[in-house]
């Protein structure tokens, strides 16, 4: 025995045969550390998108679904996405068991707000040589928090100042099914006649109606008080319109309702250059703070208060009455936005296809991002306008964390 003991012939294939698996295990375990942050993101991610979906449900059900159907709706959009298909069915059972939910809604004068938060946890199982040194499993958690509110009604006035220069009568990509064959206008073929060709595409200024009706239509059924044909026709809303190429065209001026406002929208024809301050500045005089005019109407309405809203939407870039751009124009425009926002009128700016010089423009005018919108098709620009209409009536849904 002592001569074994003392017999150091194949003492290194000895250490490595112990050595090994605990190297192999610590190799092991920056291969886990990687996985487990790619299981960790998308149970995040999972974790944010069923708790957006379940606040989203809330508000466009009108706080209908109860809270045990809603957090029973975050557990079925966890359980059905990528990460928990892989799971067996022990797993599947355990995620289940661990997936913890609150829901609370709030009532006032106002309307409902409600909040959901969710935390889940997943035991990751860990290569059985890590377990040699570590563990068999990594516990891995998430917690997401939504919120949504939908309100009773919320007096507001809105001045929409939209782009009818020529190139609004640009095609966009969206095809016209109603329609085998059209002009179709782009910026080498516009103002000069041209022959109908197939498929018809969608323009811009078609699309832009398209984009307000949809806005008109969320309006009204936000509004407690609307009545179609009524007079007036609304309680709480007030809408006006302002359309500009190089000049500005005569508005439409605030009244209650969506219903004037659409029907000179809706009439709008598309031709000359692009200059947005006279309308812009049309707007901001008719909501400012310093003419009581605005405030005198929603009080004689029952309002004590109001929001108070300007949607600037262009296809371009300030260019005056010329093909080039303008910057002194540009600065006009920049000029007018800012002292708007000052006096804490909100600004939606919409940049619909609009070439680099619009869109910073338009950036710059939002009263923030959040504000900014810059569609490139049909389909875009009526969300966007949608969009516009619930944050402007409060019916919006949130991710808070």
């Amino acid at each position: 025995m002592r001569a074994l003991l003392a017999d150091r012939q194949g003492n290194f294939a000895m250490m490595t045969a112990v050595a090994l698996p605990l190297l192999m295990g610590v190799a092991g375990a920056g291969l886990e550390f990687t996985k487990a942050m790619q299981v960790k993101s998308d149970l995040q991610n999972s974790a944010d998108a069923a708790t957006l979906a379940a606040a989203t449900k809330f508000r466009e059900s009108e706080g209908k679904l109860s809270e045990e159907e809603l957090k029973g709706g975050v557990a079925s959009f966890l359980g059905g996405q990528s990460f928990a298909q892989s799971l067996t069915e022990l797993e599947k059972k355990a995620l289940e068991s661990n997936i913890n939910s609150v829901a609370k809604r709030t009532e006032t004068t106002k309307g409902t707000s409600f909040k959901i938060s969710t935390t889940v946890s997943y035991q990751m199982p860990l290569n059985p040589l890590l377990g040699m040194i570590w563990a068999k499993t990594l516990t891995l958690s998430a917690t997401s928090t939504s919120e949504s509110s939908f309100n009773n009604g919320a007096p507001l006035s809105m001045y929409l100042v939209l782009d009818r220069s020529g190139s609004m009568s640009f095609k966009t990509n969206t095809v016209d099914k109603s329609k085998s064959s059209c002009a179709n206008y782009d910026e080498d073929s516009w103002p000069y006649p041209t022959e109908s060709t197939k498929p018809c595409y969608v323009n811009k200024m078609t699309s832009l109606k398209t984009a307000v009706s949809y806005l008109v239509d969320t309006l009204n059924k936000s509004d407690p008080t609307y009545k179609a044909g009524g007079s007036p026709e609304s309680g709480l809303v007030r809408t006006g319109a302002v359309a500009y190429n190089d000049k500005s065209s005569s508005p439409q001026a605030l009244n209650w309702g969506t219903k004037k406002s659409n029907t000179y929208i809706q009439a709008l024809s598309a031709t000359g250059g692009t200059d947005a301050n006279a309308a812009l500045t049309a707007a901001y005089d008719a909501l400012k703070s310093s003419n009581a005019a605005e405030a005198k109407a929603q009080k004689e309405g029952g309002n004590q208060s109001f929001q108070r809203f300007i949607v600037l939407m262009t296809d371009g870039e300030m260019t005056g009455d010329s093909s080039n751009w303008n910057p002194p124009v540009d600065a006009a425009v920049r000029s007018t936005c800012t002292k708007a926002k000052a006096d804490n009128i909100k600004l939606f700016t919409v940049a619909f296809m609009a070439p680099v010089r619009g869109k910073a423009l338009l950036q710059a005018c939002a009263t923030s991002i959040d504000n900014y919108y810059a569609p490139e098709n049909m389909e875009e620009i009526v969300e966007a306008f949608g969009d516009i209409a619930r944050k402007a009536s409060g019916n919006i849904s949130r991710l808070t964390n």
